[in-house]
């Protein structure tokens, strides 16, 4: 792939693999150990994502490291085959701050095709970068990726709505089933349900913004999830499983992984671009808290059309890859 393409892919694949790993990392369907049980448990789990989500310096800064493997079984090109989706950066939310900045660089692997870039968050100003060189989103469209961050109550929360990530909106029946350490820290563990629906609705929402930035047509993906496709998604899930780790004294997400599957009945695979099958494992990490460097615009920053540029080669490039399947 040619630096001209990376930039674009970069924007995808830190948004997709934001959405799908902690989408699904917060929840989950896995019944646990023995350490809690009934009503207690639930109401424990209940308090705990209620301190997640709350103000919480303790969450204002970290790393995030995930990633997304999906394999997905019939469907049109370029959604068929396996794809892993890599994210890799920093977020931090400054001082009297509503919104964090985030650097934050992502890879995607398909079909024996690597990409990769980065997207950048600094003072509320978007960037699309590629080593030292960035491209400028449109302060209109960096708008609308601040917009959702600004009611959410702490760094990790205020990243993820950015991306339509909110897990606390999506888990169901929740418990804590023990603790245990990680990293040296005491953690809780806890499960719980998925609400498909609300699952599929913020990916939705998440697809609306990818087609702002002519994403999904860069890549042939599809523009739009409406009413009926969200409907036909969430009725195709058969295993939704996660687990996430809290931590027992700053209540901060420390670790969340996630299985999930789709078959997808004969009567929807048309709506679903054909596709049959899928699965999805994937895996999050919250890490260096409170340790993270500040984060600043790119110093070399080229035009938002330079940027359309590219997204129009690489539109012409997986159209090539199409050809050649």
């Amino acid at each position: 792939m040619t630096g001209r393409m990376r930039p674009k892919v970069a924007v995808l694949a830190v948004l997709l693999s934001a959405t799908t790993v902690a989408a699904c990392g917060d929840s989950s369907n896995d019944s646990g150990d023995s350490a809690s049980s009934g009503a207690a448990a639930h109401a424990a789990a209940d308090r705990l994502i209620a301190q997640a989500i709350a103000t919480n310096p303790a969450a204002d800064a970290a790393r995030i490291s995930g990633s997304v493997d999906v394999d997905v079984l019939g469907g049109r090109q370029p959604l068929t085959g396996k794809t892993k989706i890599t994210a890799d950066g920093t977020y931090v939310l400054p001082s009297g701050a509503s919104v964090p900045d985030l650097d934050i660089d992502v890879g995607l692997f398909h079909a024996g095709q690597a990409l990769g870039g980065a997207i950048v968050l600094s003072d509320k100003t978007g960037f699309i970068k590629l080593g030292p060189a960035g491209y400028k989103i449109p302060a209109s469209i960096s708008r609308r990726i601040v917009a959702p961050a600004e009611p959410a109550k702490n760094g990790l929360t205020k990243t993820g709505a950015m991306f339509f990530i909110n897990p606390h909106d999506w888990q169901r029946n929740a418990k804590v089933v023990g603790e245990t350490t990680l990293r040296g820290e005491r953690v809780q563990h806890i499960t719980a349900d998925v609400d498909a629906k609300a699952f599929f609705l913020d990916l939705s929402r998440m697809v609306r913004f990818l087609r702002r930035l002519n994403i999904t047509e860069a890549l042939g993906l599809p523009s739009a999830l409406g009413p009926k496709m969200v409907a036909a998604l969430a009725r195709s899930v058969t295993v939704a499983r996660g687990e996430a780790w809290i931590g027992a004294d700053d209540h901060v997400l420390r670790k969340a992984k996630a299985h999930g599957e789709l078959v997808v009945a004969s009567r929807d695979r048309k709506l679903l671009f054909g596709i049959r099958r899928a699965t999805l494992d994937a895996n999050l990490d919250i890490s260096e808290l409170g340790d993270v460097p500040p984060i600043s615009a790119p110093k070399h920053v080229n035009s938002y059309s330079s940027l359309q540029l590219a997204l129009d080669a690489l539109g012409e490039y997986v159209r090539r890859l199409i050809r050649g399947n």
